[in-house]
């Protein structure tokens, strides 16, 4: 059976799930009401376990919003408050019972038995087909008395059945049911799980109890009749349904589970993986926090120790989140504040209960959002293009003029037919201002990462606000009259294009903290980018001339030479003057920022960051200073 645990505590969801996992559950964890609101939406629960004080939306208002959609799947409260009051507000909620915490892990498990005891259609709590029985409260099979040994996903899905005799399940939906998002497989081991179970059962007696429904999946045959009265229980209707509990509810056949893509499942690997890799470096950081509060505690802190102590929490603010520890970087941030003031030995508990729980997250697992699995972008052919207009001597003169610039346009009279041409690769499209309402946007969204989406011109007979809102709402990147000459056409386009980068981006990044030159090592290259990265600030101007780059990334705080002044040395060369500068930096205060802009950079982005983020922030500053410089270009004096 399918548990969501909506819970923030990091340290009682994992007790929980380990205990109920033992129990045979398969748990879902939501960390805040609005993940645990669209994660009951998504899939088939038979049981919410829900605390009561969460972030974005807490348990009550959670658990309201479920009853309003007539949400019938029964809901455990979970709340540090055990006044008569809260607990009246929990059950007037729609709350089908109530704990307090803290209580032992087996009252939970007890108190859930319980509620998946409760009848909605009356019947017997023991699952029988024909001599078969299955226990829920036990988790035993036994075929004539003798005991069937399954594994824990087999017993699930002969659970799952029994359940619900008269429903078909498809290998995606015995997917939703028997494992949770975090580690959902391929439907081929949902095969091999039914074609052991079966072969388990035959063993036992049993012939084939499931029928395959070709094109759509499994169904519970017929329950055979029993053959003797002696057999351990009576067989109920299952032909009616006459089950313990009622049938699980259905999925919505538009929904998707939001953390089981390939590329998120390959960024949490990689995330493990880079972990593993810096997680001793992190942890000596940690270390000189701790001599720190250690010295304090007996009256002796140094200004050196000190200041080593709160650099280091500065490092972790800035790199722990993007290691799959945001609660990490939160503690970083605060003991960096903390080790900023004028501390006294009444700080030393306040300051080891930091560490404590910081300690605590570090040896956790990390986590990984969905948006951290950056995207590939494709390349895109530049000399193929696409026109949309319903004016067959337009498109004509369009595809003659684009021969002349050695330019393919190929030319279709209805957006409908775009759907398939977008998985090519088209540079452009040409699109008719009467298509904008009618065209999906997703069509030309979706699928496309960053960087790869096709340029859309839309081309209109009018020029006035409502028409160009219009267009940006249909997926347009520039505007032009539809009486526009087909030279003039091409050669605009052509002009624009300049500002989308066409040869792969050359950043290059320096930084003192190896962690965070690693973390970019990991993501900007899945973007099309060739990254230098660099430690040691005295060496970048050799570089400069060596790797001519695009683009520079400068951390703020660095040992001998600042981010800060390293910009000023680079905006004070002819040469780099106009090169792009974004900064990298924990530093959220006004007077840095300010500062950052004032030398002259172009862009900040604070740590910890996601790969999107910095990619989307990278390639739109290099958009723009090609446009700008094309457009300086257009505007100077031509000399004869």
């Amino acid at each position: 059976m399918r548990i969501l645990l909506v819970e923030d505590d990091e340290l009682l969801s994992q007790l929980l799930t380990e205990h109920l996992t033992s129990q045979r559950y398969v748990v879902d964890i939501a960390t805040d009401g609005m993940m645990g609101l669209y994660y009951a939406q998504a899939a088939a629960y038979d049981l919410i376990v829900l605390d009561v004080n969460l972030p974005r939306l807490n348990g009550i208002q959670l658990c309201q919003k479920l009853r309003e959609q007539r949400y019938t799947v029964p809901i455990l409260l979970l709340t540090a408050k055990g006044s008569s009051s809260d607990k009246v507000m929990g059950l007037d909620a729609g709350a089908d019972d109530y704990v307090v915490k803290p209580c032992p892990v087996e009252e939970i498990s007890a108190r859930i038995r319980a509620l998946l005891r409760r009848p909605h259609i009356t019947g017997m709590p023991i699952l029988t087909w024909g001599t078969l029985a299955l226990d829920p409260v036990t988790c035993e099979v036994r075929c004539e008395r003798q005991l069937i040994a399954l594994s824990p996903k087999e017993y699930g899905l002969l659970e799952l059945f029994l359940r619900n005799p008269q429903r078909t399940f498809s290998s995606s939906l015995i997917l939703e049911h028997l494992w949770s998002f975090e580690d959902a497989p391929g439907e081929e081991t949902v095969r091999s799980h039914i074609k052991r179970l079966r072969s388990k059962l035959k063993t036992a007696g049993i012939d084939d109890f499931l029928d395959t429904v070709y094109g759509m999946g499994y169904r519970l045959k017929p329950a055979p009749p029993i053959p003797a009265p002696s057999a351990p229980t009576a067989a109920p209707d299952l032909s009616q349904g006459n089950l313990t509990h009622a049938p699980l509810p259905s999925i919505p056949q538009s929904a998707s589970p939001p953390d089981v893509a390939p590329a998120t499942i390959a960024a949490r690997a990689a995330a493990i993986s880079l972990w593993q890799e810096f997680q001793l470096p992190m942890l000596e950081r940690v270390a000189l926090i701790e001599q720190a509060i250690a010295a304090l505690a007996i009256n002796q802190l140094t200004e050196p120790v000190r200041q080593a102590a709160a650099h280091a929490a500065h490092k972790l603010a800035g790199s722990l989140a993007m290691f799959g520890f945001p609660r990490g970087s939160e503690l970083g941030q605060t003991l960096e504040q903390e080790l900023q003031l004028l501390l006294q030995v009444t700080d030393v508990p306040h300051l080891q209960a930091l560490v404590t729980e910081l300690n605590q997250v570090l040896h956790s697992s990390p986590q990984v959002s969905k948006a951290t699995a950056a995207p590939v972008p494709t390349a895109r052919d530049q000399t193929h293009w696409l026109v949309v207009v319903d004016d067959a001597q337009m498109t004509t003169q369009l595809e003659a003029a684009g021969q002349v610039y050695g330019i393919k346009v190929e030319g279709i009279s209805h957006p409908a037919a775009l759907a398939s041409l977008l998985t090519g690769t088209p540079a452009v499209i040409l699109l008719d201002s009467q298509f904008v309402s009618t065209l999906d946007t997703a069509i030309l969204q979706a699928d496309h990462p960053t960087g790869s989406k096709p340029y859309v011109v839309i081309l209109s007979q009018q020029d006035d606000f409502a028409m160009r809102l219009a267009g940006v709402r249909g997926g347009g990147n520039y505007m032009m009259p539809k009486s526009t000459p087909p030279e003039e056409i091409i050669q605009t386009i052509q002009t624009l294009l300049i500002a989308q980068p066409s040869q792969p981006i050359k950043v290059l990044a320096v930084d003192d903290d190896e962690a965070i030159l690693q973390r970019l090592q990991a993501c900007l290259p899945a973007w099309g980018m060739h990254l230098t990265t660099i430690s040691q600030p005295e060496v970048v101007w050799a570089t400069l001339k060596q790797m001519q780059p695009d683009l520079v990334i400068l951390d703020v705080e660095m040992p001998a030479v600042s981010g800060i002044e390293l910009c000023q040395v680079i905006r004070s060369d002819r040469t780099w003057h106009n090169l792009p500068v974004l900064f990298l930096t924990a530093c959220r205060e006004p007077n840095i920022v300010s500062q950052i802009y004032q030398v002259g950079a172009d862009d900040y982005v604070s740590k910890p960051f996601t790969d999107i983020e910095l990619a989307t922030r990278i390639m739109n500053r290099l958009a723009r200073n090609r446009f700008l410089q094309q457009a300086a270009l257009a505007t100077q004096p031509h000399h004869h």
